[in-house]
Formats: C-alpha cells, sequence, structure tokens
C-alpha cells in the first residue's frame, strides 16, 4: 500500500508540474470538479455499479490531490496538513477507536459522541471568530 500511495503522490507531483491543463484548473476549479464527480459517485452508488464507483472514487481523490497540491504551491497548506486535520479530527470525534480496553459501542453511542464533539467544536469555534472581530 506504502509504495501505491508515494506512486500516487509522485504522479499528482509530476501531473501539476508538466500538465497545462492542471495548472489552469487551479485549486478552486479542482475543488468544482470533486463536487462534479462526487456527484457521478453518488450516482454510481446507487446502481451498486461498483466498477464504476471505484473509478469516481479514485477521480474524487485524483482532483483533491491536485487541489492540495496546488493550495501547497501557492503557501496555503500542504497535504500533510490536510492529513495532519483529519487525523486530529477522527481523534476528537472517534475518541473510542483509540480507546485500549477495545471496549464495545453501539452505533448511537457513535452518533452522539460525534454530534457532542461536533458541537462544542462550533461553539469554540464561534467564540473565536467573536474574540478575533472584538480586537
Amino acid at each position: 500500500m506504502k509504495q501505491t500511495f508515494e506512486e500516487f503522490i509522485e504522479l499528482i507531483n509530476k501531473s501539476t508540474d508538466r500538465d497545462p491543463w492542471v495548472r489552469d484548473t487551479n485549486i478552486e476549479g479542482y475543488c468544482y470538479n470533486i463536487e462534479i464527480e462526487a456527484k457521478e459517485l453518488i450516482e454510481a452508488m446507487k446502481t451498486k455499479d461498483y466498477e464504476h464507483v471505484k473509478e469516481e472514487l479514485g477521480d474524487v481523490l485524483m482532483d483533491w490531490a491536485h487541489a492540495c497540491k496546488l493550495a501547497e504551491e501557492q503557501g496555503l497548506f500542504t497535504i500533510k496538513d490536510v492529513f495532519n486535520a483529519v487525523n486530529e479530527k477522527i481523534k476528537r470525534r472517534k475518541p473510542y477507536v483509540l480507546d485500549s480496553e477495545k471496549k464495545e459501542i453501539t452505533k448511537e453511542e457513535a452518533v452522539r459522541i460525534w454530534k457532542e464533539v461536533k458541537k462544542k467544536e462550533k461553539e469554540q469555534k464561534s467564540q473565536s471568530q467573536k474574540s478575533q472581530t472584538l480586537k
């Protein structure tokens, strides 16, 4: 898996460097493309065409990776920053997956924890934005 991922990142880097269409599409264009590909993914899921689902997931991933690479070139953030952010979100919103006791929880408990943490995050973000506005 690691070699496959590393090859993928290498291909995205080369594609971003050498393909004029990628450069012209820019990060905003890729974010829009992700929306289009996600809609195609949903349609493939509705028909249970899993070969097409696999293809569309790849398209979403490719557009996501191009958007990350272009953002990195603009100094906005890196792909590593995106992974770090999502890892932290998983740790906050799904603390039970890291529980060393491997305690089983119900789907309802998992959803409750997710919603509670998300609500706290929203409140903290709102308070932070208010603080910044007052400065």
